[in-house]
């Protein structure tokens, strides 16, 4: 094997290691079990199927065995990004609902792997097999996008979908198709250019999750004698206020200090400043504070809604923290709240003063 082989062989072949690695991370998370087990076994599958073709590539007559077993789950991978996708963006969704969606397509897999296997039909599974088991998986891909799109129209949060909760679906979404596409066009590239896209994107997508903005540390000497006055802070706590009223950045579970700062066009150390000395509060209370009055707000306007989806359009990213805050500032629990509002409570946001009326 030449060096350029060995290098191939290694690009080729790290993604589908390091995706069995990240599948066992993922698996034994003991937050959010259910949606990061299923990216568990989305990964597993996706690595699985990369590592059969990595396999095939250097050597073509690996064992029927291989084949099958790589293709069968290749077969898988659709079905369970699509409960992946329903896991996050249906607040309802539990093992119990999401595993007959995947229990069918198993049982034809099983199925067909016994009555025809690889090994004594070869070109069953090299023709018709392989073109159903491609044209489900980009099938279920778009029925994730759908699912996705349908999340973000029923959602009252205009920036949802760049939330670190949908930020890996996303991801999944367009490595899945990047993937699909680089094994379907195989013909026109090379077959080896699935595993390298796999492994490309599993680097990309581990960055970009796991990347998190990390504001810049403030000195006492960063505006120490630099108290703003009443009369200064005025005009600054207005803009602030309306701000908030009008733009609603507080809806975004990303928001960090830095961001809000760029937007209103500030240094982060005057926003800090502002908020620390003049309205003695600080980010994350300022922030829970409008994101309380909105779930409010929603009580009583959709009082159909579920406390986890009431969180995720309040800006929240999870549900614990927004039992915590609604307790801190209500000093009731959300669900103890929303029965004390009278059944004909017309309950709105104030645009003047930011309150309850």
């Amino acid at each position: 094997m030449t060096i350029s082989d060995q290098l191939l062989l290694m690009c080729s072949a790290i993604g589908g290691l390091n995706g069995l690695l990240l599948a066992a991370y993922f698996f034994w998370q003991r937050t959010e079990a259910l949606t990061h087990r299923l990216l568990a076994l989305l990964l597993l599958m996706l690595s699985v199927r990369v590592l059969k073709s990595v396999l095939f590539y250097f050597n073509p007559d690996i064992g029927k065995q291989i084949l099958q077993l790589g293709l069968s789950a290749c077969w898988m991978i659709g079905p369970i990004l699509y409960c992946y996708g329903q896991s996050i963006c249906r607040p309802d969704a539990s093992w119990r609902r999401l595993r007959w969606q995947l229990a069918l397509p198993l049982f034809v897999i099983v199925m067909t792997g016994l009555l025809w296997p690889y090994q004594h039909n070869p070109q069953l599974w090299g023709g018709l097999i392989y073109r159903v088991i491609n044209y489900s998986w980009l099938f279920y891909i778009g029925l994730t996008v759908l699912l996705v799109w349908r999340t973000q129209q029923r959602s009252a949060n205009p920036v949802l979908l760049t939330s670190v909760k949908f930020r890996p679906l996303l991801l999944m979404i367009l490595s899945n198709w990047l993937i699909w596409s680089a094994f379907f066009f195989a013909s026109y590239t090379s077959y080896i250019s699935g595993a390298l896209t796999f492994s490309l994107l599993l680097c990309f997508s581990v960055l970009t999750v796991f990347y998190r903005e990390k504001p810049i540390p403030q000195t006492p000497e960063a505006y120490a004698n630099k108290k703003l006055t009443a009369a200064e802070a005025g005009p600054l706590i207005s803009q602030l206020e309306q701000w908030m009223q009008q733009r609603q950045p507080y809806l975004n579970a990303d928001l960090t200090m830095p961001k809000l700062a760029k937007q209103l066009g500030w240094p982060s150390s005057r926003l800090s400043q502002l908020l620390n000395d003049n309205l003695t509060q600080s980010f994350p209370d300022h922030i829970n504070q409008w994101r309380i009055q909105h779930a409010k707000t929603l009580m009583t306007v959709e009082p159909a809604l579920k406390m986890q989806t009431l969180a995720e359009q309040s800006g929240f990213n999870s549900l614990s923290t927004f039992y915590a805050a609604f307790k801190k500032f209500t000093g009731v629990t959300p669900a103890r709240y929303k029965q004390s509002l009278p059944a004909s409570t017309s309950e709105t946001i104030n645009p003047e003063s930011g309150t309850m009326s």
